[in-house]
């Protein structure tokens, strides 16, 4: 199965920094890689076994981590038949539609060609957008080491944007540092989604402050669910919360605080992030 013209263009850019950028990872020794991802990554191999337990609603997950073999084909030309089937497993145990990413990264504004995985059908294209995506960020590409499948949660969604169709629903984002919540913030600003050009009804402006309005009740609840996170980890973390269609607020994602996007004019916000 051969890459599409536009992922072909990109990774012919970017193909021999990525290659010798995970060849040298991948010939490190597990302790090297070990440190490596404590103090460099925001791997979910990394933060998901410290905060599974926790009595937080997460996602039901399943973390495949790819063999060197079949991340050389993948980071090539092809999402092999092996690896599609290997996937393709976890999928239907975990039920569809389910939710698909890396360890790393999950290429969420392309949603229904990426992440959103309805059915088995086409489940290689959605492994090559995924793993595309990852390959094609932040120039040298991510150092990705699993594909992840999580179970699909419904919601609060309001409309959806970008070029993906993607749900835009209510999320925080809390950024933790040694144990303590200094901050948090909406997550969709209402400048994101305009520069999406691409909000699916009129009334959008509306429908966003609307789901950027952070209750008392709601700030109580999520301030004690990232104090438990922050117990878990040293250094500075974001850790991110969407509100699911039942009520229930969802811990969804975590990465290194440093490479977070923070909202500027925040006094918490060390520098410009990278926008994960």
């Amino acid at each position: 199965m051969c890459l599409c013209a536009r992922a072909l263009m990109c990774l012919c850019a970017i193909c021999v920094m990525c290659v010798i950028h995970h060849n040298k990872s991948l010939q490190s020794t597990p302790a090297e890689q070990k440190t490596k991802l404590k103090v460099e990554s925001d791997s979910m191999l990394i933060w998901f076994p410290k905060i599974k337990d926790l009595p937080i609603p997460q996602p039901k997950t399943e973390i495949l981590v790819i063999e060197p073999k079949d991340l050389a084909v993948l980071m090539n030309e092809a999402v092999p038949d092996t690896f599609t089937e290997k996937v393709q497993v976890v999928c239907d145990r975990m039920g569809y539609p389910c939710f698909l990413r890396t360890d790393l990264a999950s290429g969420k504004h392309s949603w229904k060609k990426s992440c959103f995985v309805d059915k088995p059908d086409d489940l290689w294209e959605h492994i090559f957008e995924v793993v595309s995506f990852n390959l094609c960020a932040d120039i040298m590409g991510l150092d990705f080491k699993a594909l992840v499948v999580r179970e699909f949660i419904p919601m609060d969604s309001r409309f959806t944007a970008f070029y993906g169709d993607m749900p835009v629903n209510p999320e925080r984002r809390y950024f933790v540092k040694d144990g303590e919540v200094l901050c948090h913030h909406p997550y969709w600003i209402e400048e994101a989604i305009a520069d999406s050009k691409k909000p699916s009804i009129p009334n959008w402006r509306k429908a966003a402050k609307e789901l950027n309005m952070e209750t008392e009740e709601e700030i109580e609840l999520l301030t004690s669910y990232a104090e438990m996170v922050a117990k878990q980890f040293e250094g500075y973390w974001s850790v991110d919360f969407c509100k699911a269609k039942d009520g229930r607020w969802i811990l969804i994602d975590m990465a290194r605080g440093e490479r977070s996007w923070h909202q500027e004019d925040c006094k918490f916000a060390i520098k410009k992030g990278v926008g994960v």
